[in-house]
């Protein structure tokens, strides 16, 4: 076993201390408590918007979205108002593997969210979460495809293949999903001495979205009468991450840094929020008055909405019928767009506000959209500021409750090169509240009962060290997730980029290791790879059909 300095990473997916804490007090999950009596743990703090993309692009840079360009599971195209999903090329920002690549250590990258396509590296990545399930594009070098294959039985590491809405199915592939995920992990580690090795649990996070229901007892849908079953289903689950991560622990032995973290916390799930439905209502949104618009506007009306249409297909377990077809994502799209209102049925030229993601909020800037109808400066200022007050202003027509905690300017929050193109508000729902990621009208009200999906994400994850020169059983306080990429490279011995925005975590560090090992900081370098974005646009569909199963899209 090789004694120079190493970093291990298991990521936990919306992985949260509610869960863990608990179960670790009952001596349940004995590797993480091994980590904690041994190291240091707290909560760690997400990016806003409270997105898997977001939250995992500012972990890898150690930067803001303002810096790296990633927000959410979509972006805006440069011409017009369409929108693309979004993938590793959509990021503007070095990876912290490809610093270490570029310093001569050896990386192994697995199952991490948004890195298709892969990037060039000094050792393995294979894609994670947004990886196009038909790809051959998810390997690098390309040749790792094959093992993979033999080890996975297929060409991708995420479980939601088949069934989305059979629960049974559900959770026998997320168990199995897991155990593959851990076998090629560990097979690649004994292959090659790495210097950081990395690998996401992507399961934390899919039963807390599709089952939270069934562990809450304040939650709206709790069913009692399957309360235990499910608790115990979610225990054994996390039980099942103790112990490989038990099994990382035996392989990266004692001086090893072991990181385990998530990208955002969870919680429970009870409405929608649907956005554009708001601003048309408030009458900063403007529908185009042609005959088809106000044929489908009348449809939208009565209740015909994909929203409804896609809790009818979950309802006889036909949800995931578009992962099943061979249509493009294209002819999808058109389908919809003829029966369902859409961005193409918005008149641009009267329109002041529009969202094309969660809780985010752009204003129609002229001179930035191409249609835009909003003056920089002072109406812009006027108009963020009128919208501001009416989010806040703004309650649940059932309970009469306020519905929005916080909306941010984005000044506020981004900083660096990309902040004229991203959204102009930012707001974060109160608890039990959530915003689709739409870029349209999912639903004709504005508020509607989340059906099958019934936990959300949290701003709060977890983050848990233990290694040489790490302090034992020490409560870390305001750590951020771009705190984390710093810490690797000061732990690898590299020199801290000045540009990133997270910090060394200095106060997880022995006294005598940070005098031994002073931090070094450097400019950084521009250098990075990237593909074109035309060469790995595909099966977009599918991504879509992902994401609806977790609730994010409609």
């Amino acid at each position: 076993m090789s004694k120079k300095a190493r970093v291990f990473i298991v990521g936990l997916d919306g992985a949260t201390f509610d869960l863990i804490l608990p179960w670790i007090r009952d001596g349940r999950l004995p590797s993480l408590s091994h980590m904690m009596e041994n190291g240091v743990y707290g909560e760690l703090k997400s990016t806003i918007p409270i997105l898997t993309p977001a939250a995992w692009s500012s972990f890898m840079t150690g930067k803001n979205p303002g810096k790296h360009g990633i927000v959410g599971f979509f972006t805006r195209e440069k011409e017009g108002y369409g929108v693309k999903v979004v993938n590793s090329t959509d990021r503007s920002a070095r990876e912290i593997w490809t610093i270490l690549s570029e310093n001569g250590k050896k990386v192994g990258i697995v199952n991490v969210p948004l890195t298709y396509p892969p990037k060039s590296v000094n050792g393995f990545m294979i894609t994670g979460m947004m990886t196009p399930p038909k790809s051959d594009n998810f390997t690098y070098p390309t040749l790792l495809k094959e093992e993979v294959e033999k080890v996975i039985g297929g060409s991708t590491l995420d479980p939601l293949l088949t069934s989305l809405e059979r629960e049974d199915v559900f959770i026998n592939e997320l168990f199995g999903s897991t155990e593959k995920l851990a076998k090629i992990s560990l097979l690649l580690i004994e292959k090659q001495e790495l210097d950081l090795f990395m690998v996401v649990f992507n399961g934390t996070d899919y039963i807390q979205h599709r089952f939270w229901k069934y562990i809450d007892p304040q939650h709206s849908e709790y069913k009692a009468e399957k309360s235990v079953g499910y608790r115990k289903m979610f225990l054994q689950f996390y039980q099942k991450i103790d112990e490989i991560l038990g099994n990382f622990l035996k392989m990266a032995g004692e001086k090893t840094t072991v990181i385990v973290m998530s990208d955002h916390g969870a919680g429970p799930l009870h409405k929608y929020i649907h956005v554009n439905s708001w601003l048309m209502q408030t009458g900063l949104l403007k529908l185009r008055k042609r005959l088809i618009t106000r044929l489908k506007c009348f449809l939208y009306k009565i209740g015909i909405s994909p929203e409804k249409i896609v809790n009818a297909l979950f309802s006889i377990h036909l949800g995931n019928i578009r992962i099943k077809t061979n249509r493009t994502d294209k002819k999808l799209q058109n389908i919809s767009t003829k029966f369902f209102m859409s961005f193409s049925d918005v008149n641009w030229s009267k329109t002041k506000a529009y969202s094309i993601g969660s809780g985010i909020i752009y204003i129609n800037l002229k001179g930035r959209e191409p249609s835009g109808t909003v003056s920089p400066g002072q109406e812009y200022e006027s108009l963020r500021e009128q919208i501001t007050t009416r989010l806040y202003e703004f309650k649940d027509p059932e309970t009469g409750e306020f519905v929005i905690e916080k909306v941010y300017k984005k000044e506020e929050i981004f900083t660096g090169p990309h902040i004229d193109t991203l959204p102009d508000l930012v707001f974060i729902p109160k608890p039990r509240y959530t915003t689709f990621e739409e870029h349209g009208f999912a639903a004709n009200s504005i508020i509607t009962q989340s059906k099958f999906v019934s936990g959300t994400h949290k701003l709060n994850g977890i983050f848990i060290m233990k290694g040489g020169g790490i302090k034992k059983s020490t409560t870390l306080q305001e750590t951020s997730i771009m705190d984390v990429a710093p810490t690797i490279l000061y732990l690898l011995g590299l020199p801290i980029p000045t540009d990133m925005d997270g910090r060394v975590l200095e106060e997880a560090l022995t006294s005598s290791y940070l005098r031994l090992n002073p931090i070094r900081y450097a400019k950084d370098s521009t250098r990075f790879f990237l593909k074109k974005r035309d060469e790995v646009c595909e099966n977009e569909a599918e991504i879509k059909s992902r994401l609806r199963a977790l609730g994010y899209i409609p």
